[in-house]
């Protein structure tokens, strides 16, 4: 969700009288959202500290001041930020608690209806709620106060969206402009180093020449001296360099870089055929709403009435039919998309699946005792018509349908379950008719939030969630075109036995791939055996201790006695 602080930045430039009132005001520098409050020494009782100064609206306003309340959904996105801080609801860091904990504009709320201005009360959430919205309008009196309701939803008017292009130009032009101004600046910079190492070259050349100068005065002292002194300094001296060294040696030097002609001013940005398209400013890194808050409170979301206290209803970019509409449409699409932070699973749930567990322990318990009995099956039985079994626990001669199950088919029954579970839980504790399934999306957030545990895809054996929801597809389903978990199966499961016959039905279809030669049939499950019980260490006899052996006793009574 953003665009709502857009709005209200481009209205507060047309209409610079207003004062805003929103928690942001105390991290955004606004010199008007502070003169409504003047303070001054009473006269009449020196005792009294200070009071508020009572002013009319300025700019030509008359006595009743307007009160314009935000009802701002422009661009509505159910994608956000998993982030603390919200255009809306800021996150502090001053250090200072009055600060950091919004005393501040608390304050400046309770005393602003004191205080007859024009105010907009930006309050993305609250303003978009029925019961908080009748909380804000029941602080500042109708004798006082007009108040005005500004809806803004929909697809905006030309005039917002070339105010938008122009900032997006704007920002853009800033951007090219200190730019260019930095590698200006290199430039010059890198000319005044050249400069200044010409300069270094210089005197060093003017120093060796002069070195050079005193060596020749020097040498031609040596002469006058003598022939042999003349001749060791000779021997001494460096060849001259030949003309093809020498040309060698410019050939070696680097040539001077091509310096990029950056012009006498900043080059003129210019949008792109994408951003000429746009009608909302890009999203910035702070959202107007959390995704988390925006999760709890977007169901509840509806257009202001006149009814609710309202003087007057404005609907500036669409009107009211179609805003309703707009609003209806967006929080429908965000439900599908929206995971539901607070949800918790219902007594009903918790007592299912209590229920599920003990039946889950007594048919292995019961399948157990069965081996243990050394029962087996008769070779010459006729297969069993699992569907017209009437009782799973036992299908002649004490025999459970279950008998046959590995490790594999307990965990596969214990999927079949749990998921069917979830889905019909979360179905009845959401109880929204727009919400009966679960997003493939938010699978293993809501399993994770009703069974206490991650849904490990691994441990099956897959990595994808469709590879997952194939082995159970007998009683769950992800739709192709929605994405949308389910089951299929009725919404009230009169018993589990269903779910047993599946799992029998799906083991013999297994089985029978494998002796037909199919060995991707297998299941490759990583599966945990539950850790041996803890053995008692063995007692240990106690060690026999020796009485104590007293020692001798003193001589003298109330003296020390001595061994």
């Amino acid at each position: 969700m953003g665009g709502t602080f857009d709005w209200l930045d481009s209205f507060l430039e047309d209409k610079p009288a207003y004062t805003e009132l929103s928690d942001r005001i105390g991290i955004v520098p606004q010199p008007r959202s502070l003169t409504f409050l003047t303070y001054r020494i009473s006269q009449e009782d020196p005792g009294m500290g200070c009071g508020i100064w009572s002013s009319t609206p300025k700019d030509g306003a008359t006595g009743t001041a307007w009160f314009a309340l935000l009802c701002s959904a422009g661009f509505l996105s159910s994608v956000g930020m998993e982030a603390e801080a919200s255009n809306d609801k800021p996150y502090y860091m001053y250090g200072l608690p009055s600060l950091d904990d919004t005393s501040t504009q608390k304050v400046v709320s309770m005393l602003a209806p004191m205080q007859p201005r024009n105010y907009v009360v930006m309050e993305v959430k609250s303003n978009l709620i029925k019961e908080e919205r009748a909380q804000v309008l029941k602080k500042f009196p109708s004798t006082h106060f007009k108040k005005v309701a500004y809806v803004i939803m929909g697809e905006p008017k030309e005039e917002y969206k070339t105010r938008v292009r122009n900032k997006i130009l704007k920002l853009k032009q800033d951007k090219a402009d200190s730019t260019w101004r930095i590698k200006k600046a290199q430039q010059e910079q890198k000319k005044k180093m050249i400069q200044r190492q010409k300069e270094l070259e210089a005197k060093k050349k003017e120093a060796e020449d002069a070195k050079k100068k005193m060596e020749e005065e020097v040498k031609k002292a040596a002469q006058e001296e003598g022939t042999e002194e003349k001749k060791a300094d000779e021997a001494t001296e460096e060849p001259a360099a030949k003309p093809d060294e020498e040309m060698k040696q410019a050939e070696e030097e680097p040539a001077p870089e091509e310096e990029e002609d950056l012009g006498d001013e900043p080059p003129k940005a210019e949008l792109t055929e994408d951003e000429e398209k746009l009608s909302f400013l890009p999203k910035g890194v702070i959202p107007d709403l959390t995704p988390s808050i925006l999760g709890k409170a977007f169901a509840n979301f509806t257009i202001p009435e006149k009814d609710e206290g309202f003087d007057e209803i404005k609907f500036v970019w669409q009107e009211e039919s179609q805003s309703k509409e707009y609003l209806r449409k967006w929080v429908l699409e965000t439900k599908l998309t929206t995971r539901i932070e607070d949800l918790q699973p219902s007594q009903d749930f918790r007592d299912k699946f209590a229920a599920w567990q003990k039946s889950y322990t007594e048919m292995q318990a019961k399948q157990k005792a069965w081996k243990a009995a050394g029962s087996k099956k008769s070779k010459d039985a006729a297969p069993v018509d699992i569907t017209a079994v009437e009782d799973v626990n036992d299908i002649g001669g004490g025999e459970p349908l279950y008998s046959s199950f590995e490790a594999e088919d307990w965990a596969l029954l214990q999927l079949r379950y749990e998921l069917y579970l979830l889905q019909d839980s979360f179905k009845k504790d959401v109880n929204d008719p727009d919400r009966v399934a679960i997003p493939e999306a938010h699978l293993s957030f809501y399993y994770s939030k009703y069974f206490k545990k991650q849904m490990n895809l691994k441990q099956f054996g897959v990595s994808e969630l469709a590879d997952f929801v194939k082995l159970v597809k007998d009683t769950v389903a992800v739709s192709e075109d929605s994405k949308m978990f389910s089951t299929i199966l009725d919404d009230e499961l009169e018993s589990i036995d269903m779910l047993v016959k599946f799992t029998e039905e799906s083991r013999k279809e297994r089985q029978r791939r494998i002796d037909a030669g199919d060995e991707t049939a297998r299941l490759k499950f990583v599966l945990h055996n539950p850790a041996p019980a803890p053995v008692a260490p063995a007692a240990v006899p106690p060690v026999p201790v020796a009485p104590a052996i007293p020692g001798p006793k003193g001589k003298g009574k109330g003296k020390k006695g001595k061994w």
